[in-house]
C-alpha cells in the first residue's frame, strides 16, 4: 500500500506496511512514525506563524516555503563607528598645546569701543592697586580669620551683657590725620525702663586739654515716631581754620581751642522705609581761644593771612529751632537699591547775648539718584548738595556756623573745618559695595568749593576735587568703624594740584 501523502504531506517514509516482521511489530512502528511526524509537523506550523508576524513598526517578513527549514534570526546591525582622527604627533618638550575652538565661531574683531576701554583702565589703574592691595587683599584676609576664629560671637560676649544682652561697653579709638588720636567708650542700655526706650553714651579724650562726654536718649511715642533728647560738652586744643571763601590755601592753616556745651530736642518721625521729618530745638555756647601750638589763628591774622574770623573773639551763645526732612523712593534689602533721595533742612538761630545784632539762618539740602548694578548692592549714586548761611542782623554769622566742606560733610577728602563759605555746592560720585556682611566699600569722586553769598562767584575754575577710598561698618546706627583714605586738591585757578592726604580710621559715634 502507498502512503497518504495528501493527508500527510510532512511525512517522506512509509505508513502502515505489511512487509514488516509480523504484524504486531508493523502496527507499532507505523504509530511512532506518524506521531514523530505530527510533532515534527506542529513545530514547523508554529515556526511559520512566528515569522509572518510582522515586526512593530516594520515590513512583514517573506512567506514561509512548505517543507522549508526556518530561516535564522539575524544579528542587530553594528552602529558604524566614525573613523578615529589621527593621532596627534607629540608636543616638543616647553611646548603648549593649541587650545581648542570649541564654539567654532570666528574670532571677534577689535572694536572701537574695546580699544576705548583702556583710557579708564589706564585713568583708574592707580585707584585699582590701592583697592586690591591695601583694601581688598587685606580685608579678605582677615574676614577669613574672623569667620573661622568666630571673632563677632567672641567680641559680642565679652562686651555686651543682660538678659537679652541689651546691655553693652565698648572701647573706641579715632586717628584722623591731623588732628590728635583718641580714646574713648560707648556705653548703650536699650529697653530702659520702658520697652523702645535707648540710651547712649560716649566718652573720649585725647589728653588732659581734650574731652568729649555725649549723652542721648530716645524715648518712643508710638508708631515710628520718638523724642531724642541729646547733650554735649567738649574741649579742644587742635580745630583747624584756614580761612573764608574759595580761594583759602592749605598753607595758610591754623589752630584754635574750642569749648562748647550744646543741649537739643528732637522729634524725630519715619514714613515709608527711609523718610522721615524731624523739628529740632537747642542752644549752644561756644567760645575759641589762643592757646595751643603755632600757628595759631591770632598769628596769621597779626600777619594779614586773612582778617579776623567773625565771633572769634567774642564767641557766641545761640538759641536755634529749625526742621529736617527726607523723601527716599529707594526699598530695604533685599529689593534693589535703586531709586531717588531728596533731602532739605533749615534754622534760625540767634545770639542770646546779642539776640538783634547776631542772628542768621542755615539751609540746604540734596538731590541724589542710586542704581543697583547687580541687584546686590553695587550701586553707583551721583548727589548733588547745596548749603547757605545768611545774617538777619548787623553782625555776620559766626566762622563755626557757615556753610562747610569736608570732615563729615561732602568731599570728604578735605579734613574738617578746612572749607568754609557764606554758600557751598558738590557733586558727588560714588561707587559703593558690600565687602562683609557687616562691612561696605566705598570710592568717591567730588567736585565742588564754598563760595560767598548764594553762590554768586561761582564759577569752574574755582572748583575743587576731592577723591575718597573707604569701608564703614553698616549694622549699627550709632556706634561704627571706618576706615578712610583720602586726598583733594587745589582750585582749578590754581592749578589743581594735590594739597592734602586725609588718613582716618577707628570707631565713630553718630548719635
Amino acid at each position: 500500500m502507498l502512503p497518504r501523502r495528501d493527508v500527510f504531506p510532512c511525512e517522506r517514509r512509509g505508513g502502515l506496511g505489511t512487509n514488516e516482521k509480523g504484524p504486531t511489530r508493523a502496527l507499532g512502528t507505523a504509530f511512532r512514525r506518524r506521531a514523530a511526524a505530527l510533532a515534527s509537523c506542529a513545530a514547523l506550523s508554529l515556526c511559520a506563524e512566528a515569522q509572518a508576524a510582522p515586526p512593530a513598526g516594520g515590513a512583514a517578513p517573506p512567506p514561509v516555503v512548505p517543507g522549508a527549514l526556518p530561516a535564522a534570526p539575524r544579528a542587530p546591525a553594528e552602529p558604524a563607528t566614525p573613523p578615529r582622527p589621527p593621532a596627534a604627533a607629540p608636543l616638543s618638550p616647553g611646548a603648549k598645546r593649541p587650545v581648542p575652538d570649541y564654539d567654532g565661531r570666528p574670532d571677534e574683531a577689535t572694536s572701537a569701543g574695546d580699544a576705548l576701554l583702556w583710557v579708564p583702565r589706564v585713568v583708574f589703574f592707580p585707584a585699582y592697586l590701592a583697592s586690591e592691595y591695601l583694601v581688598r587683599r587685606p580685608l579678605g584676609a582677615l574676614t577669613v580669620a574672623a569667620e573661622q576664629g568666630e571673632w563677632i560671637k567672641e567680641l559680642k560676649d565679652i562686651f555686651t551683657f543682660g538678659p537679652n544682652n541689651d546691655i553693652g561697653i565698648v572701647p573706641t579709638a579715632l586717628f584722623d590725620f591731623g588732628f590728635r588720636a583718641s580714646v574713648g567708650v560707648y556705653f548703650f542700655y536699650d529697653d530702659l525702663f520702658v520697652p523702645g526706650n535707648e540710651l547712649r553714651v560716649h566718652a573720649a579724650t585725647g589728653g588732659v586739654d581734650w574731652w568729649r562726654l555725649t549723652l542721648a536718649d530716645r524715648i518712643p511715642l508710638g508708631g515710628r515716631a520718638h523724642l531724642k533728647l541729646r547733650g554735649e560738652a567738649d574741649i579742644r586744643p587742635d580745630w583747624l581754620f584756614s580761612g573764608i571763601g574759595p580761594s583759602s590755601l592749605e598753607r595758610d592753616w591754623a589752630r584754635y581751642r574750642a569749648r562748647s556745651v550744646e543741649g537739643t530736642a528732637t522729634l524725630h518721625a519715619d514714613f515709608g522705609a527711609f523718610s522721615f521729618v524731624e523739628a529740632i530745638t537747642g542752644a549752644k555756647t561756644v567760645d575759641f581761644h589762643d592757646i595751643c601750638c603755632k600757628p595759631t589763628v591770632g598769628f596769621r591774622v597779626a600777619r594779614g593771612r586773612y582778617p579776623m574770623p567773625p565771633s572769634y573773639d567774642t564767641g557766641y551763645t545761640a538759641y536755634r529751632i529749625g526742621g529736617r526732612a527726607g523723601l527716599d523712593s529707594r526699598l530695604p534689602r533685599p529689593a534693589r537699591g535703586n531709586g531717588v533721595r531728596l533731602e532739605l533742612s533749615g534754622e534760625h538761630a540767634a545770639d542770646l547775648e546779642r539776640p538783634l545784632e547776631s542772628r542768621w539762618i542755615r539751609y540746604g539740602g540734596s538731590l541724589g539718584g542710586f542704581v543697583d548694578l547687580t541687584g546686590h548692592d553695587r550701586i553707583v549714586s551721583l548727589v548733588l548738595s547745596a548749603a547757605f548761611a545768611d545774617p538777619l542782623g548787623a553782625a555776620e554769622v559766626p566762622f563755626t556756623e557757615l556753610a562747610e566742606l569736608g570732615g563729615d560733610a561732602p568731599m570728604r577728602g578735605f579734613r574738617e573745618g578746612r572749607l568754609r563759605g557764606r554758600s557751598a555746592a558738590a557733586a558727588t560720585l560714588e561707587y559703593r559695595y558690600p565687602v562683609w556682611a557687616f562691612v561696605d566699600g566705598t570710592v568717591q569722586v567730588a567736585a565742588g568749593n564754598v563760595f560767598g553769598e548764594h553762590l554768586r562767584d561761582f564759577d569752574l575754575d574755582l572748583l575743587r576735587m576731592s577723591f575718597v577710598l573707604g569701608l564703614r561698618t553698616s549694622g549699627e546706627r550709632d556706634h561704627s568703624i571706618d576706615l578712610l583714605i583720602g586726598s583733594a586738591t587745589e582750585t582749578f585757578e590754581q592749578g589743581a594740584g594735590l594739597q592734602e592726604l586725609r588718613f582716618m580710621v577707628g570707631a565713630t559715634h553718630g548719635f
